[in-house]
């Protein structure tokens, strides 16, 4: 393995947590991002004295160099996921928790590897854990601005660009930019004049434009991966003002209406797609979310080698009922049908449906046909309780149902239209037969 394989290999490591991260549920998405980005502040601090990649003889890319990449791609991730500039509050306060405790930790080790107290088996040199109290402030300063500067060019971007793959190629040269403006920066504050400050500065930001083309691809992948991300970013309508001026108090009734509106449009969202699979008058499953489901349980049983039962049923003389009482009348009577339909059978698996004006439908799947007779047979006898007055019917003088049904053991060699089929012969049948009745089969 060469060099620049070995240095491949480590920035897609960094790469990869990230970008899974993204997709961990929202409750804790950011917690886990905040754990990941303590982890690669405390790796940049010990990898800095560890190792370096010689790409070139002046071009020298530290572990740390490689570290602070990861966190300012894992920041910027977040910062758009979360659509949220308390996430810079937060990362100022977690930086500089973990800086104060790396910098007292590595007091403490350097402390204990030169004293007599402790063992140090593997002979560790106390180079590893020198650090600069000053040097962790300037990072961490440093950090705070570039953050502010990069979310002041997204905000500013996207007044201007509405192509979310352009946007996404902008953004990605706006991170390349802020990487190279700490290169630029951290050796100006860090060290000081110097006669060789020109050399270490060229050679600092050669490579962090190389770090930063090298994670530019992680971010673009993210982009575009998770493009809804960065739709809600750009429609988010939180301010960067709002970090500096917004009391908190304020802040916070901010964040609580925007959270409340999201839950509005998810609720919104819900409800949309209700409507889209439920009949509106019964509640029911409607024709569209039957056929789903059909198509899904055949599947399912054919793979199982399992029965799979369809019920449906038609209300004797309906047209005559709508007819004789009206539409109003004729509606009140399906909303009775429908809930004793829709409690015949509890099983989560099982649907009940309306497919038709007057047609009703369920699905049973791992069930044969003649083990539900009895719950339908209880329901035509609930129906008859239930004693919904019908005039103009010829079977009884309330409202009936006539209702075949059928079962098969799926197989390739079928579909579920055959199935259909089936329950409909059963249900003409039963209507042949004097209505008001069951006819069932099992093929």
């Amino acid at each position: 393995m060469n060099i620049l394989s070995a240095f491949i290999i480590n920035i897609a490591l960094y790469s990869v947590f990230p970008l899974y991260l993204t997709t961990v549920k929202p409750k804790s998405r950011a917690t886990a991002f905040y754990i990941y980005i303590s982890v690669v502040l405390v790796l940049g601090s010990l990898l800095g004295s560890i190792y370096s990649f010689k790409l070139t003889d002046n071009i020298i890319i530290s572990g740390g160099s490689i570290a602070f990449g990861a966190f300012m791609m894992s920041i910027t991730m977040l910062l758009i996921i979360e659509r949220n500039v308390s996430v810079l509050s937060n990362i100022m306060k977690l930086v500089l928790l973990v800086n104060t405790l790396t910098y007292l930790s590595f007091k403490l080790y350097s402390w204990l590897l030169d004293s007599d107290l402790i063992l140090n088996h593997l002979n560790i040199s106390t180079n590893i854990f020198q650090t600069s109290l000053s040097v962790l402030l300037i990072g961490g300063g440093l950090i705070f601005v570039e953050l502010l500067f990069l979310l002041f060019l997204f905000i500013q971007v996207r007044k201007f660009i509405f192509n979310i793959s352009f946007l996404s190629i902008i953004y990605t040269c706006a991170f390349i930019l802020i990487l190279c403006l700490d290169g630029l920066l951290f050796p100006l504050f860090a060290i000081g004049y110097d006669e060789n400050l020109g050399h270490i500065i060229i050679g600092n930001v050669t490579g962090k434009l190389i770090l930063a083309l090298s994670y530019s691809l992680p971010m673009l992948l993210f982009y575009w991966l998770f493009k809804r991300h960065l739709v809600r970013f750009l429609k988010s309508p939180i301010q960067l003002q709002n970090l500096m001026t917004a009391p908190r108090k304020k802040l916070l009734e901010e964040l609580h209406k925007y959270e409340m509106q999201d839950q509005k449009l998810r609720q919104t969202n819900l409800e949309l797609l209700q409507q889209s699979t439920h009949d509106s008058l019964t509640s029911l499953a409607n024709r569209r979310k039957f056929d789903q489901t059909l198509n899904i349980e055949w599947k399912r049983c054919e793979r199982c080698e399992k029965p799979l039962t369809l019920v449906i049923g038609d209300i004797d003389f309906f047209k005559q009922y709508n007819d004789h009482y009206g539409h109003l009348k004729g509606d009140h009577c399906l909303k009775a049908i429908a809930i004793l339909w829709g409690n015949c059978f509890s099983r989560p698996a099982d649907l009940a449906a309306r497919i038709g004006g007057e047609e009703f439908a369920m699905i049973l799947p791992e069930t044969f046909a003649a083990a539900c007779v009895d719950e339908i047979t209880l329901f035509l006898e609930k129906l008859k309780i239930e004693n919904i007055p019908h005039e103009k019917s010829s079977v009884a003088n309330y409202v009936s149902l006539s209702i075949g049904i059928a079962s098969v053991i799926p197989n390739k060699n079928a579909s579920e239209n055959d199935l259909i089929e089936l329950a409909d012969k059963n249900l003409y049948q039963a209507k042949e037969q004097g209505r008001n009745r069951i006819i069932y089969s099992n093929n």
